[in-house]
């Protein structure tokens, strides 16, 4: 009998928490293909580097030669013209290599259940390849308390890059599930389960055809 792979997009605003919902996921058996990851890992090749210092100069690369993330955010998130640039850089091989990942855990089994981490799901239209879109829904004050402790951001830095972003509120209007994560990391991870549990009810009998193993 063939197996088929459900894959679940998560989408929000910035510092919403996308990330620690993917985790509650992975907790409870999913697998989690992490685009910011796959990013870090692309920056360290050598013709990503490459092109990215052709384009922005050595002053893009950190004391031990490696691109920092941190000068490059605040070029690309300060003008559009250059965001477009390093996403035709980034974006093709990211999604190629998100799809790799999703076509492989088909093949070999290893899993039925896929979490897509990616800030620009639908920007990027992986929202194409998701069965089912989970939204996180977190108010601006808590978005940017979080942001200062844990990604250590100043005032006004979730703005700045919400305006590179599609509309967060055209985002939740599109989810088939929404969490809310304005409360305590219990209370999201209660509505997580219950999320889960109705996900792998609703798949179990029908719904979207998903990725079948060949």
């Amino acid at each position: 009998m063939k197996q088929t792979c459900r894959v679940i997009g998560i989408t929000g605003g910035v510092a919403s928490g996308k990330s620690t919902v993917a985790q509650m996921l992975v907790s409870l058996g999913a697998h989690i293909i992490d685009a910011d990851s796959i990013c870090h890992d692309l920056l360290e090749e050598r013709e990503i580097k490459n092109l990215i210092t052709e384009r922005w100069g050595n002053k893009i690369e950190d004391e031990d030669g490696r691109i920092s993330r941190q000068i490059l955010g605040e070029i690309v998130f300060s003008d559009k013209r250059e965001l477009l640039a390093l996403n035709q850089i980034i974006h093709p091989r990211v999604i190629r290599r998100i799809k790799s990942e999703i076509n492989e855990l088909a093949v070999n089994g290893k899993t039925t259940l896929i979490v897509i981490d990616a800030a620009l799901l639908v920007e990027t239209n992986l929202i194409d390849l998701c069965d089912t879109i989970l939204f996180v829904k977190t108010n601006r004050d808590n978005c940017e308390k979080r942001a200062q402790i844990n990604r250590i951001w100043t005032l006004g830095e979730i703005e700045k890059r919400e305006r590179f972003q599609g509309s967060v509120n055209d985002k939740m209007q599109n989810a088939d599930f929404i969490i809310d994560n304005d409360f305590s990391k219990a209370n999201t991870l209660k509505q997580v389960k219950d999320f889960w549990k109705q996900f792998k009810t609703n798949f179990q009998y029908g719904g979207k055809n998903g990725y079948n193993k060949n």
